[in-house]
């Protein structure tokens, strides 16, 4: 039995398994019916997602829209979408560009979504509305024989950490893997395609199209994302701009890996091993770095919401740090049970006293202005003074440590509104001490060591 093998028979559903979808999906579609007509509605239900596709992984969740006519309005979609949604299930309201409902029906994990029934995606009135067309495309496109394909990278994906277009992973969504397939034939067609990937050649599939749907040159933009592969319902539509170029080298790293050696680490990693105490004062003993942590509550409902927030924080703090000299070697985030977490390695924590600040060439007309504000200020303690054909001037730096920067300049950055809402209880920052003893070794460890998935336990 080779790899794929192997990984098929684990992921694949059985038959029973697929009897039991098919039963749900029925009874699920019949109550959105049902309500519907009671409501007084014109909804139709429309399986979406890879359920409705036949490339779900075993346990899939299932995508249920509810198609509204076109000249509905947007309000009543909307609210009446989340009436009959609650009718049938408890749940979680989320939104995407309105709200929908996810939920638990039947052991299953559900989504409600309503949207509009539209017969052209030049009319789209909400973001979701191409997803029948997706659905469409996929099922008319896709061999019966690719649905194992489609698969198994998802499963690969799943292994090293890219699978999904949310802003936690900024990876692959299922229909990219679909759409991956259709463009290489295989599971290591496209592996070896993303390993050999020319990012100044956006993929499509306009080849699979009727003549008559295919964009004609100049119609399609231009992307700026790490990877772009031309949505073939919708040529406006970059489907890969989710993918962070973090996610896309990983798998490109990773894809260049297994075809060199198929290994089952790839889609079932093991879990990492979590340093001790001891074992991490001994890394940063020998990196000789300082290491501090930013301690935030759970700002939002939304995972999109937090993540994004603390990438954004991520960004101006680093930003911050770097240019007041203390150098950031490495940032990340983490979104734990009921907190955030922002750690921050740096080069110095401390640094002089003394900051040379450069000002204007002489002569190239702002000399007076530099020489009023520097000649009185206070924290002056030398010049203003030339040197090689510069004014300079020596002055006392604001915060010589990082941990008074980061106080001081903090509630003044921009980290988003939830996020800047959370500083005015206080900035919780946390030494490297301080993050040992309230049991963070597991955020650390990942930090720190920063292994691939597949090459969990063979360190």
């Amino acid at each position: 039995m080779t790899v794929e093998d192997e990984v098929l028979a684990r992921v694949r559903p059985t038959r029973e398994q697929e009897d039991r979808l098919v039963q749900v999906v029925r009874d699920l579609v019949a109550r959105v019916r049902q309500v519907a007509l009671y409501f007084k509605l014109e909804v139709e239900p429309f399986i979406a997602g890879s359920v409705a596709k036949g490339t779900y992984l075993k346990d899939p969740d299932i995508d249920l829209f509810m198609l509204f006519p076109p000249d509905t309005p947007g309000e009543v979609v909307a609210k009446k979408g989340l009436d009959i949604a609650r009718s049938i299930m408890e749940g979680e309201e989320r939104y995407a560009q309105h709200p929908y409902l996810r939920g638990s029906y039947e052991g299953f994990v559900v989504d409600l979504v309503p949207a509009y029934k539209l017969l052209d995606t030049k009319v789209l009135q909400t973001a979701v509305d191409r997803t029948p067309f997706h659905v469409e495309f996929v099922n008319r496109c896709l061999g019966p024989e690719q649905r194992d394909q489609v698969r198994l990278l998802k499963q690969f994906l799943k292994g090293i950490g890219t699978y999904g277009a949310e802003e936690a992973t900024q990876g692959f969504s299922g229909y990219m893997v679909e759409l991956l397939v259709l463009r290489f034939g295989t599971f290591t067609g496209a592996l070896r395609g993303l390993v050999d990937l020319r990012m100044d050649r956006p993929l499509d599939l306009f080849a699979m199209l009727p003549e008559s749907d295919r964009p004609a040159p100049g119609q399609v933009p231009t992307f700026q994302d790490a990877l772009v592969f031309i949505d073939p319902v919708d040529p406006s539509r970059n489907v890969a701009s989710a993918v962070s170029a973090q996610s896309l080298g990983l798998t490109t790293q990773a894809a260049r890996e297994y075809l060199a050696g198929p290994k089952l680490s790839f889609f079932f990693p093991a879990r990492p091993d979590v340093l001790s105490v001891a074992r991490i004062k001994g890394r940063l003993e020998v990196r000789e770095t300082t290491l501090m942590g930013l301690r935030f509550g759970v700002f939002s409902d939304n995972a999109d919401v937090v993540h994004g927030q603390l990438r954004k924080a991520v960004r101006a703090i680093t930003r911050l740090c770097n240019r007041e000299g203390f150098a950031v070697m490495h940032a990340d985030h983490r979104v734990l049970l009921d907190e955030c977490l922002v750690l921050l390695e740096f080069e110095v924590a401390h640094l002089p006293a003394l900051q040379v600040h450069h000002g204007p060439r002489v002569g190239e007309g702002n000399d007076a202005e530099f020489l009023a504000k520097w000649g009185k200020d206070k924290r002056t303690l030398v010049g203003p003074y030339v040197e090689d054909g510069q004014w300079r001037v020596d002055i006392l730096r604001p915060q010589a440590n990082v941990e008074d920067l980061l106080r001081a300049e903090l509630p003044a950055l921009n980290l988003g509104k939830q996020l800047s809402k959370e500083l005015e209880g206080g900035i919780k920052l946390l030494t490297v001490e301080d993050l040992l003893e309230e049991g963070y070794a597991e955020a650390l460890t990942s930090f720190l060591k920063r292994t691939p998935p597949w090459r969990y336990g063979a360190e």
